[in-house]
């Protein structure tokens, strides 16, 4: 695993108007790693999402991606830095097809590879292959949370960012989703992931990050959370 972070943020305050929302949050990722972002509503895990992404800027502090600083750059120009963002509500489009949504985001790296294919991600998400002609109004919430991981990884991207991954979805689906995870973090792709299933996350990762009120409360291995239930509840009320 390469000691040079994939997304390195430093020293980062986001405000909405007068309210501040992060607070000095310093965080890495590395290369291969998956680091879950944990921690009550409201305390600002989507804001670094959208703040990473350039979706928010920030009133100060610094992002970057592979050591360039992208900072304040339009967020298609970040993703072009080979992040992947699947949002919280999925960005699927009503009126295209399953596989119109897969054919307008696949494309190679940014180093050229092309390991994620529309064969591939067939294979890992055999339901779509059933769907390929229905409409984005036409499938359900887990149908869509896959059409959106899939179209991210059609990208070829460095990092997969996932916003709340298995949120509202029924347990089998939500089962079905964490497999994937697993199996891309297999596949050796670095992964972010913001979700509240504790068991399911501490599994998956590498690191989690806390956030709580905007400030990183907690920065660890998952067995150093698992081994103190009075700051698993404290932080994340379980």
């Amino acid at each position: 695993m390469s000691t040079k972070p994939l997304i390195a943020v430093h020293g980062l305050n986001t405000f909405y108007d007068a309210s501040h929302i992060l607070r000095d949050v310093t965080l890495e990722l590395r290369e291969g790693e998956t680091l879950g972002l944990m921690g009550r509503n409201g305390m600002g895990k989507t804001t670094l999402l959208r703040t990473i992404m350039g979706l928010v800027k920030p009133r100060s502090g610094r992002v970057s991606v592979a050591g360039r600083d992208v900072t304040g750059e339009a967020s298609f120009r970040i993703a072009q830095q080979g992040l992947a963002y699947v949002p919280e509500g999925r960005g699927i489009f009503a009126t295209l097809s399953v596989l119109e949504h897969l054919q307008i985001a696949e494309r190679t790296g940014v180093d050229g590879s092309r390991d994620w294919t529309l064969q591939r991600v067939l294979d890992l998400f055999p339901r779509l292959r059933e769907r390929l002609g229905h409409r984005g109004d036409q499938l359900s919430g887990g149908e869509q949370q896959m059409v959106a991981i899939a179209r991210a990884l059609l990208t070829n991207p460095r990092v997969l960012i996932l916003d709340e991954a298995t949120e509202g979805l029924a347990p089998l689906i939500r089962e079905e989703i964490w497999k994937i995870i697993r199996l891309v973090k297999g596949a050796g792709l670095s992964s972010l992931i913001v979700d509240k299933t504790v068991s399911e996350v501490a599994a998956v990762s590498d690191r989690i990050a806390i956030l709580v009120k905007g400030e990183v409360a907690f920065n660890a291995t998952p067995d150093v959370l698992k081994a103190d239930p009075d700051l698993m509840h404290q932080y994340l009320g379980v």
